[in-house]
């Protein structure tokens, strides 16, 4: 894996998957885009960039939490 260059603006993450049952997420980081990583809830880190919070808590995915 190569450094991401941390000086510069956050990097994008997209959800690619939500396995509701297993309460799994699957996203991607725009600094490793062709690898998809797995997290059982919210992840507090991205692996690759180690961003905290990659993924938003936007008002769709907390509705659909309180609903679990």
């Amino acid at each position: 894996m190569s450094d991401v260059n941390k000086g510069s603006a956050p990097l994008l993450h997209f959800v690619v998957a939500v396995n509701q049952q297993r309460r799994m997420l699957s996203f991607c980081c725009e600094g490793q885009p062709l690898a998809t990583f797995r997290s059982h809830g919210h992840p507090k880190r991205c692996p690759f960039c180690q961003q905290e919070n990659p993924i938003s808590t936007g008002f769709s995915m907390k509705r659909n939490e309180e609903k679990a």
